[in-house]
C-alpha cells in the first residue's frame, strides 16, 4: 500500500482550530476582560451592561454573516479582510483598507507589548517610568524571533497561552462563586446614581470585541480558508460572548456597583489565586500580540504581491519553504520599535481602532455590494445570509464610530478616502476580476430603465458618436481626437471598423484587428471604445451599427468619417464612401466628415488664442453646430478658445436681420459666442481660414459631398485648418426650457391621439361583436320567415353603422398619431435628396469587385 507523505517543501496548513478560532478568542478575552470590563459595569449598571454587550455583539456577528458570505463564495488567498474586500470591491477600496489595516495590526503589537510590560512591571512590583516600554521592546524582538520561524511554531506557542488563559478565569470562577447574593444581584440591574454615559461605557468596552478578525488575517496559512473562517471566527465569538455573559452576571452578583467602578482590578481580589489573574492579563496581551504580528505582515505581503503600492513589491517575497513573508515581519516590527519609542500612545490610539472598525465596516458594504449587484457569480454557500443584514451591519459599524469617538473616525475616514482616491489614480492594471463591473453593471440597468420612461424633449443632447475609423493609424488618431472634443466631457465615442467579407476567416480576422483596436485605443487613454464589425460590405456595416449599436435609449446620433482625397481616377471607386456618408442620414443621425490639419497622430497643436469659427447656413445646421463647438470648449484643448460665428447670408439686405435673430438665440442659449457678421458663401475660406477649428455646414447630394454655397469639399478642404463638415439629421436646439409651450402642445397631442385610438379600439371591439351576431342570425334565417329576415337586416345594419364608426374613429386616430409625429422633436426632419434613397439601391445592385485602393479606404 503506498502511503502519501508531505513534500518538504510544502507549506504546513493550520485547521480551524489554531488558524483562526485560538488567536480570534485570545484576542477578544484580552485586556478589557480582566482590567476594564469591571469598571463598565459599575457605571451602567446590569442592564445597560448587557446592553452594550448586546450592541457590541451584533457587530461582530453582522460583520462575521458577510465574512462568511464572501468566503463560501471565492477561494480565499492570504492578506485576510484586504483580500476579500479588494477582490470585492476593487484594488482601490481594498488596497485602502490594506494599508490602515496593515498600520492598525502593526501599532496593536507595540499596543499589546507595552500592555504585557505594564503588567510584568506590575506584578513584580517595580516602579521604573520606563522599563515597560523596555519590557515592550524586548517582547517586540522575541516575537520577531517567533514570526521567523513561521506561522506553524507561534500557533503552537499560542496553545500554551491559550491553556494559561483558560487557567486565570477557571480561578476566577471557582473563587468569585462563595460570594453570589441574589440580592445583590437584584440592586445591581438598574443603573446607579452616581453613573457614568452609556456612550462612554460603550467605548472603553467596544476594543474588547475588534479581535474576532485576526484569525481572518491567517487566511493564506488555512487548508481550507472558506470553512476556517466561517466556523472559527463563529465559535470563538460565541465562546467569548459566553465568558462575558457570565462574568457580568457574577460581578454585579458579587460586589457592589460602586466598588466595581473604583476597583479596576477587582477580577483579581475575586480570584481563587490572584497571581493566576495576573497571569492571565500577561498570557492576554501576549497572545493578543502573537496574533497581530502574525497577522500584519501577511496583509502587507498580499498587498505587495498584487502591485497595488509599487513602493511596496519588495515585501511580496516570502521564503521557500513555508511562504514565511520575513521581510514584511521585519518592516512590521520596525513599526512596533518606533510606535513603543514614542511613549504616549494616547493620541493615535483612537485612531488605530477606527481604523479596525473602517475594515469591519467595509467587509459589510462589500458584502452588500456584491449581492446587490445581482452578481452572476455571487453564489455563496453560507445559507443564512440576507443583504439587508449586510446593510444593517454597514450602519452599525458607522453608529459605533460616531458613538465611540467621531474626531477620530473623521480622521480616519480622512486617511482611507485619501488612499482610496490615490489608488485609483495610480493603479494602472487589474490582476483580479471583482465584483465592480457588476456593481456599474446593476446600476447602468436601473438607470437606463428609467430613462426609457421619460420623453426625450431633447434638453440634454449629448454626442453619441460612432467614428468609422479609418485603416491609417494617423488618420484614425485625428479622427478619434476630433470625436473626443465633442463629446465635452459628457459623450460617447465608439471607434468602428467595418470588416468585409463572411465566413470563418473574416471573423477571426475581425477579432484580430479588435484585439488590436482596443489596445491602441487603451494606450492613448481617451476613454473611446472599440467595435469591429462583420458584414458583406461597407454599406450593411454602417447600417447595422447605426441600427443596433448602443442599448435602450442611448443610441448612435452622430457618425463621424474621416475625408479623403478623391481626384479622377479614384471616382469610380469613392461610390462607397459617399454611400457610407448616406447610409448615416438615412438612419437619422447626423453626420460629420473630418478632415484634420495641424494635428500630429492625434494631438492638437495649441495656439496662444484659439478660435473656433462656426458657418451658420441656417437654423437647423447652425445650433447643431453652435453647440458642437460649445461642447469642444468644455475640454481643456479648447477651454479658453472663443466661438466665432459667421452668418451667411446671398442679399447685402439680409445681413443685420439674420444677424441680430441668430445673435438672440445663442443669447438665450447662454452660449459664450461672438457674431462676428454676415458673408456670402463664396467668402467663406477666407472669413473662416485663420481659426484654428472650423465647423461648417454639410449637404449629401447624389454622388457629391457640399459645403457652404453648394461648393465642393473637395475645393475647400486644403484652404482650411481642421474642418468638420456636419449635416443634421434631428433637430437640435440650443436652448430647450424644462416646460416649453412646444412640449406642452406634445404631450396634449399625445394625450388627445391615446384617447382617440383607445375610443377606436373600443368601437373596433363593437362593431366585431355585432358582425358576428349578425352573420349568427343570417345563418339561422330560413327561407320564408319574414321576421328573421327582418331580424338580420336589422342587425346588419347596426352591424355596417358600428363599423362606419370604428373606421372614422381610427381615421382620426390616424391624424392625431401624425400630428404628434409631426410635433415630435426625435423626428427626423434633415433634407435628404430623395435620388440617395435610388442611388444607394443601384449601387447595391451593379457591386463590383473591391479594389486594392478601395480596400485601403476601409
Amino acid at each position: 500500500m503506498t502511503t502519501l507523505t508531505r513534500s518538504s517543501n510544502e507549506p504546513t496548513k493550520l485547521g480551524t482550530f489554531g488558524g483562526v478560532f485560538t488567536p480570534s478568542l485570545l484576542t477578544i478575552l484580552g485586556l478589557v476582560l480582566f482590567l476594564r470590563l469591571g469598571f463598565v459595569t459599575g457605571n451602567v449598571g446590569l442592564a445597560q451592561m448587557l446592553l452594550i454587550l448586546a450592541l457590541s455583539t451584533s457587530v461582530s456577528i453582522l460583520t462575521t454573516i458577510s465574512l462568511a458570505a464572501i468566503a463560501t463564495n471565492l477561494r480565499v488567498g492570504g492578506g485576510g479582510v484586504y483580500f476579500l474586500v479588494s477582490r470585492t470591491l476593487g484594488p482601490a477600496a481594498g488596497g485602502a483598507i490594506g494599508m490602515v489595516l496593515y498600520l492598525a495590526m502593526s501599532v496593536s503589537v507595540a499596543f499589546y507589548s507595552i500592555g504585557l510590560g505594564e503588567a510584568v512591571a506590575s506584578a513584580a512590583g517595580w516602579d521604573n517610568p520606563n522599563l515597560p516600554q523596555m519590557i515592550a521592546a524586548v517582547m517586540i524582538v522575541g516575537l520577531v524571533g517567533l514570526a521567523w520561524l513561521g506561522a506553524d511554531i507561534a500557533t503552537r506557542l499560542q496553545y500554551v497561552v491559550m491553556v494559561l488563559l483558560i487557567i486565570a478565569i477557571a480561578a476566577y470562577f471557582i473563587g468569585v462563586t462563595p460570594d453570589l447574593s441574589m440580592d445583590l444581584f437584584r440592586d445591581s440591574v438598574g443603573k446607579p446614581l452616581a453613573g457614568g454615559s452609556f456612550w462612554v461605557s460603550f467605548a472603553i468596552f467596544f476594543p474588547a470585541i475588534t479581535g474576532f478578525t485576526q484569525g481572518v488575517a491567517m487566511s493564506g496559512d488555512l487548508r481550507t480558508p472558506s470553512k476556517s473562517i466561517t466556523t472559527g471566527t463563529f465559535a470563538a465569538i460565541g465562546l467569548s460572548t459566553v465568558v462575558y455573559v457570565l462574568v457580568v452576571l457574577t460581578f454585579v452578583a458579587a460586589v457592589p456597583l460602586q466598588v466595581l467602578r473604583d476597583d479596576t482590578a477587582i477580577m483579581r481580589q475575586l480570584s481563587l489565586a490572584p497571581g493566576l489573574v495576573d497571569l492571565g492579563v500577561i498570557a492576554a496581551t501576549l497572545s493578543s500580540a502573537i496574533a497581530s504580528i502574525l497577522g500584519a505582515p501577511r496583509v502587507l505581503q498580499r498587498l505587495a504581491a498584487d502591485r497595488v503600492v509599487k513602493p511596496l513589491n519588495p515585501f511580496a517575497i516570502t521564503t521557500p519553504i513555508g511562504d514565511n513573508p520575513r521581510r514584511a515581519v521585519l518592516l512590521t516590527a520596525a513599526i512596533a520599535l518606533a510606535t513603543v519609542a514614542l511613549g504616549d500612545l494616547d493620541v493615535v490610539a483612537p485612531v488605530i481602532s477606527m481604523f479596525f472598525l473602517a475594515s469591519y465596516g467595509m467587509i459589510n458594504y462589500a458584502t452588500y455590494s456584491e449581492a446587490r449587484a445581482a452578481s452572476t457569480s455571487f453564489r455563496p454557500r453560507f445559507r443564512f445570509f440576507d443583504w439587508r443584514l449586510s446593510l444593517l451591519g454597514t450602519l452599525a459599524c458607522l453608529g459605533a464610530i460616531i458613538a465611540i469617538d467621531p474626531l477620530a473616525g473623521s480622521l480616519a475616514g480622512v486617511a482611507i478616502f485619501g488612499l482610496y482616491r490615490y489608488l485609483g489614480n495610480s493603479v494602472q492594471q487589474v490582476r483580479w476580476a471583482d465584483s465592480t463591473r457588476s456593481f456599474h453593471a446593476s446600476k447602468v440597468r436601473g438607470h437606463l430603465r428609467m430613462m426609457s420612461g421619460q420623453t426625450d424633449a431633447r434638453r440634454d443632447w449629448r454626442p453619441v458618436t460612432v467614428a468609422f475609423v479609418p485603416r491609417d493609424p494617423e488618420r484614425r488618431a485625428q479622427l478619434l481626437t476630433v470625436s473626443s472634443w465633442f463629446e465635452g466631457g459628457s459623450g460617447f465615442t465608439t471607434a468602428a471598423r467595418i470588416i468585409p467579407g463572411r465566413g470563418p476567416v473574416a471573423r477571426k480576422h475581425a477579432a484580430r484587428v479588435q484585439v488590436e483596436l482596443q489596445n491602441e485605443i487603451d494606450e492613448a487613454g481617451s476613454g473611446v471604445y472599440g467595435r469591429v464589425v462583420v458584414a458583406n460590405d461597407l454599406e450593411a456595416g454602417v447600417s447595422a451599427m447605426l441600427q443596433a449599436h448602443g442599448m435602450g435609449p442611448i443610441s448612435p446620433n452622430l457618425a463621424l468619417y474621416s475625408w479623403y482625397e478623391i481626384d479622377d481616377a479614384e471616382r469610380a471607386n469613392s461610390r462607397e464612401y459617399e454611400t457610407m456618408v448616406r447610409t448615416g442620414v438615412r438612419f437619422g443621425s447626423h453626420v460629420g466628415i473630418v478632415h484634420a490639419q495641424g494635428l500630429d497622430g492625434g494631438a492638437p497643436t495649441r495656439a496662444r488664442r484659439s478660435r473656433i469659427a462656426v458657418w451658420w447656413s441656417d437654423d437647423a445646421n447652425g445650433q447643431l453646430l453652435t453647440l458642437l463647438a460649445w461642447m469642444a470648449t468644455r475640454t481643456s484643448v479648447w477651454s479658453r478658445a472663443t466661438i466665432e460665428v459667421w452668418i451667411a447670408c446671398d442679399h447685402a439686405d439680409d445681413e443685420h436681420g439674420d444677424a441680430d435673430r441668430v445673435a438672440g438665440l445663442i443669447d438665450d442659449a447662454r452660449i459664450p459666442a461672438t457674431i462676428m457678421g454676415s458673408a456670402r458663401p463664396e467668402e467663406f475660406a477666407g472669413k473662416a481660414g485663420t481659426a484654428q477649428l472650423v465647423l461648417a455646414p454639410l449637404r449629401v447630394r447624389n454622388q457629391a459631398m457640399l459645403g457652404p454655397g453648394g461648393t465642393s469639399i473637395d475645393d475647400m478642404v486644403e484652404q482650411l485648418p481642421t474642418v468638420v463638415f456636419v449635416q443634421h439629421a434631428i433637430e437640435t436646439r440650443l436652448d430647450v426650457q424644462p416646460e416649453n409651450a412646444e412640449m406642452i402642445a406634445l404631450f396634449n397631442a399625445q394625450d388627445r391621439a391615446a384617447r382617440t385610438s383607445e375610443r377606436a379600439n373600443a368601437l373596433d371591439r363593437e362593431a366585431s361583436s355585432l358582425m358576428v351576431t349578425a352573420e349568427l342570425a343570417r345563418m339561422n334565417c330560413r327561407d320564408g320567415d319574414t321576421d328573421a329576415e327582418r331580424m338580420v337586416k336589422e342587425a346588419t345594419a347596426v352591424a355596417s353603422a358600428a363599423q362606419r364608426r370604428y373606421l372614422d374613429a381610427r381615421a382620426r386616430a390616424d391624424e392625431a398619431w401624425r400630428l404628434v409625429q409631426e410635433m415630435d422633436p426625435n423626428a427626423p426632419t434633415g433634407a435628404i435628396d430623395p435620388k440617395v434613397w435610388l442611388e444607394s439601391e443601384r449601387a447595391r445592385r451593379s457591386k463590383k469587385p473591391r479594389s486594392h485602393a478601395q480596400r485601403n479606404r476601409s
